[in-house]
């Protein structure tokens, strides 16, 4: 079962020096649910936006760098930039229950399967 990822444009009044960037990432998946690992390194936790709407998983993260007044810079080739990722669910996670986690620029989200997909017994009568 594979998640879809969904290109977007950047709103035109974005500035066009700025890069709109999907983030590396993995799905992995257990009997239970669904994990998304995703990359962003230099976004803050308060930079960081993950939502569920109808049946998209959306992640959008601001990274942004300013040089301290006493630095005088020569060369960058990291700057400033956003990452948007979308994922098409689909009806395959419990959207209530998705959890998230930051460490270091590392992403971990936990999508609880739908209770539909979950493995289960088939007694067997007679």
């Amino acid at each position: 079962m594979f998640f879809n990822t969904k290109t977007e444009t950047k709103p035109a009044t974005q500035e066009a020096s700025k890069l709109t960037l999907v983030p590396r990432y993995r799905v992995q998946e257990t009997a239970d649910a669904f994990t998304v690992t995703a990359y962003l390194p230099g976004v803050a936790r308060t930079d960081l936006e993950t939502s569920v709407d109808g049946e998209n998983l959306t992640v959008f993260g601001r990274r942004t760098w300013t040089a301290p007044a006493t630095w005088a810079p020569v060369h960058r080739e990291i700057g400033g930039g956003d990452y948007r990722l979308v994922l098409d669910l689909g009806n395959r996670v419990n959207r209530d229950a998705v959890k998230a986690e930051l460490q270091q620029g590392v992403l971990t989200l936990t999508l609880p399967k739908a209770e539909a997909l979950k493995p289960r017994k088939i007694e067997i009568q007679g």
